[in-house]
């Protein structure tokens, strides 16, 4: 009922510009398998079916709004509002978002060091995230999402509502905060406050773990509040403020086998980041083949 709101009343904004919605000055919808490459001001966006958009340089978008398999690619400009619905696809290189949404089943992926920021990202209704750089100010997993970190930054992750985020680079800045039935596992990058409550899951995976302050260990459990220190597999040390830590929650130190295989560097065609390259990666690279998104159209086959 929400998202059908939303929908009819950007519809009917669109329908009262009239003429300006059509010819693409200041708004535009996308059906079919229709493309557009953003480099100018826009004040609402629109996207059905398998569309796709580019927000290139000297572009902006107030608001933008994805539906279905529509897929929208930032690589520069900014866009306000995002709101990702169904399966749609949000791929950000570059630029920045202030907010983005992102709901049913829908894919957000933030990447490259030319992302300026996402202010915030809400993950809801079991869409996936995965960063691997780029800053993001606040993210928010909800309902049956799952967040992969594997670079960039994130200055606070709040995890509630059955949600799973699993973290193997990256650094969280302020606060790492698990609630609910969250599930957090945690692998590898930097951190500086978590905080477990209601019947959260933390697992940190590593080495040479060691407790203080009030902190202490019932086996693999970490029991109290106080500073955690380790080693991710690779050598790296790191520590963590436990600052809350409820009797409901768990946080788990698990030692890894000294033998257990760790990636060192994911190669340049690993697509799915399992630190190889085989089948599974070329299937990804053939679900993109002749993609083009070149405007005219025409200029892809000269």
């Amino acid at each position: 009922m929400k998202r059908q709101s939303i929908h009819l009343f950007v519809v009917a904004v669109l329908a009262l510009l009239g003429p300006m919605a059509q010819n693409g000055r200041g708004n535009f919808i996308l059906y079919g398998d229709e493309q557009l490459t953003v480099s100018s001001s826009h004040s609402v966006g629109i996207l059905y079916d398998r569309s796709r958009v580019t927000i290139a340089s000297g572009g902006s978008v107030s608001n933008l709004y994805a539906y279905d398999s529509s897929v929208v690619k930032i690589t520069a400009g900014s866009v306000g509002y995002l709101y990702a619905y169904n399966s749609s696809s949000v791929k950000l290189s570059g630029g920045s978002v202030d907010v983005i949404i992102a709901n049913d089943s829908s894919a957000v992926a933030i990447s490259g060091s030319l992302v300026k920021s996402v202010a915030i990202l809400n993950a809801t209704d079991s869409s996936a995230v995965d960063i691997s750089g780029g800053s993001v100010s606040e993210l928010n997993a909800f309902n049956y999402s799952t967040v992969d970190i594997s670079g960039g930054s994130v200055t606070r992750l709040y995890a509630s509502n059955s949600s799973t985020v699993n973290i193997s680079g990256g650094e969280i800045i302020q606060l790492l905060s698990a609630s609910d039935s969250s599930a957090v596992a945690i692998s590898g990058g930097s951190f500086t406050t978590l905080k477990a409550s209601g019947s959260s899951a933390v697992t940190f995976y590593g080495q040479n773990f060691r407790v203080g302050g009030e902190l202490a260990f019932d086996g693999e459990r970490v029991l109290g509040t106080g500073m955690l220190t380790g080693e991710w597999m690779d050598g790296t040390r790191w520590a963590v403020n436990i600052k809350w830590n409820d009797l409901t929650a768990t946080i788990l130190a698990i030692p890894e086998s000294a033998h257990r295989p760790f990636c060192v560097k994911h190669p340049r065609m690993d697509f799915n980041g399992d630190c190889k390259v085989d089948f599974a990666d070329l299937a990804i690279m053939a679900s993109s083949w002749l993609e083009c998104n070149l405007v005219p159209q025409s200029a892809c086959w000269e």
